[in-house]
Parts: C-alpha cells; structure tokens; sequence
C-alpha cells in the first residue's frame, strides 16, 4: 500500500481463482473473536468431498463445540486448526487433550511448533509448514500463507481458495505488508482484524509498554489502518463480503468502527459485518463463488 492510502498495483498478478462449481459450497463463520478468545470456521463440501476446519482455537473446546452446534456445523466433522500464531486468545491449551482423543491435526508454521509444544499440544498431532514455500492443499481447499509482522514469532495470515469460492482470513497483523495486499486481492470474503480505535487506545488507562506494543507496527491494526487495507485489497476487485475481527473490548466500539467506514470507505459499508464477543457471526455462504445473501449489515 502507498504511503499516501491510494490502491498499489500488485507487485505480480493476482492469485487466479479456481474456476468455480456450482455444485461446490462454501461457509465461514466466526465463533468468537475478542482479546479473550478467537475461533472461526471453514466447511467446503464438493460432490466428491467434504472438508471442515478451524482457523484458531482460541476459544474452549466445549464454547467452540457449542458455537458450532448453535450454527448448523458438526464439530466431529473437524478435521484439524490451522493456526495464525499461538498467543492465548488464538490457541487455549485444552486442545491439547482433544488431538490426543480424536486425531485432530494441529497444523501451524514451523517456526510456531516450539510454541505448539510449550502449549502441550502433542507433537505428534503437530503438522507444520513453511510460510515462505508456497501453499498447501486440505482436501478442496487450497491454502495460501503470508507471515506478517507481529511480537517476536509473527503471525500467518491466509488465502483459502476452493471451487466456491475464497475466503481471506488476516488477524494479529501488525502492519499491512505489500505482500499480504497481493495474497488477498480478488478474494471473495475478507475476514480481517480491527482491533482498537485510536483515540479510545490514547485515552486509556493501559500501561504505555502496552500501548506501545499494540500501535508499534509488530500488535494490531487500528481500525483506520484496517480500513486503509481493505481499500488496497479491494483494487480493482472487491470482496462481496467483510467480517470485521478481533475488535478490542476495552479500546474498540461497534460504533467508533462503524464510523470510521461511513466516513473512509462508505462505498464498502454496507458489505461490512462485525464479529463481536459475546455470539458468533451467522453463517456466510457461497456457492459457485456467488455468496448468498447476508442478515448482518452496517445500517
């Protein structure tokens, strides 16, 4: 992204799309987001397949269970968490016990695995990748990394590309790299974080080590930073769909983000929908990559 805020071109060409299935669906719903915890979902179901995961496990087994009951999804269809990093509200230790039991896979970049183990996640449910190598494939989905910039370990964010369609999902940021904007240009549904409000973070009563580290380019996006982003992301093709994350408890407010669309990108507004705390999001859908409408929108 420019320093002025203006749209980049891609320093190469987009990720191509797969070439979309009508028969093929997709669904992403977050099931918690908050310092406290985060947890979203990813079901693609093919003719010849279907395929279920995690994206963090932030959350409690029994809360992520209940969340994926209330929502229509079989946890027992999980087949693994693919995971942007492993601070405690993205990775809780009880899910240790639940590969152990089941088989799950806890996949991660390898430059996490030492963190994976300090969780007492069992290594031999830990399957890592490289970040930098390219992506990988999970059954229909094809998985495409990005590390960025965030605390010492940084975080991966993704591209998860299917016959119905493309979900983004970048949280824990940081800062907004060239290469995250190119990753997740032409992306059908974009889940991104907006963490704080910049004047209710000045305005708090936290410690300044902390403010620093949040606003320092290594925490979180403000959410006039993650506004900027997505108006990069979105040149010259724009998400259908953007599921706001990680807003802040403390230094975030549904209203504070809401303004701050109206008032930067108000052509987007109505396609922005909030991942809160307390409930998880309903369920996006797609279908041979067009997305069935949403009950969630910025009034």
């Amino acid at each position: 992204m420019s320093a002025a805020g203006t749209p980049r071109m891609p320093l190469f060409a987009a990720l191509p799309r797969r070439s979309r299935c009508g028969h093929a669906t997709i669904e992403f719903a977050v099931l918690g987001s908050s310092s406290s915890g985060n947890a979203s979902v990813l079901r693609v179901t093919t003719r010849e397949s279907r395929r279920q995961v995690l994206l963090d496990a932030g959350l409690s087994p029994r809360a992520t269970f209940g969340a994926m009951r209330a929502l229509g999804f079989v946890p027992e269809d999980t087949s693994e968490v693919l995971f942007t990093h492993f601070d405690h509200d993205h990775a809780r230790i009880g899910w240790g016990r639940v590969a152990s039991t089941t088989g799950l896979r806890l996949r991660c970049a390898a430059s996490h695995r030492p963190a994976a183990l300090a969780r007492g996640y069992p290594g031999a449910w830990i399957e890592t990748f490289d970040p930098r190598a390219g992506g990988f494939d999970i059954g229909p989905i094809r998985v495409e990394p990005c590390v960025n910039p965030h605390d010492e370990a940084g975080t991966v964010s993704f591209r998860l590309e299917s016959d119905a369609g493309s979900v983004g999902f970048a949280t824990d940021i940081g800062r907004v790299s060239d290469g995250l904007v190119d990753l997740l240009r032409g992306v059908d549904l974009l889940a991104i974080e907006s963490n704080y409000d910049r004047s209710m973070q000045l305005d708090s009563a936290r410690p300044k080590f902390l403010k620093d580290r949040i606003m320092g380019g290594r925490g979180h996006l403000s959410n006039e930073e993650c506004v900027e982003a997505v108006r990069a992301i979105a040149f010259p093709d724009e998400p259908v769909q953007i599921v706001l994350i990680h807003l802040s408890r403390e230094c975030n407010h549904p209203d504070a983000v809401r303004e701050a669309w109206r008032r930067s990108l108000p052509t987007l507004a109505p396609r922005v929908a909030l991942a809160l705390h307390a409930a998880p999001t309903e369920v996006f859908r797609m279908r041979g990559g067009v997305l069935e409408p949403a009950l969630e929108r910025l009034p």
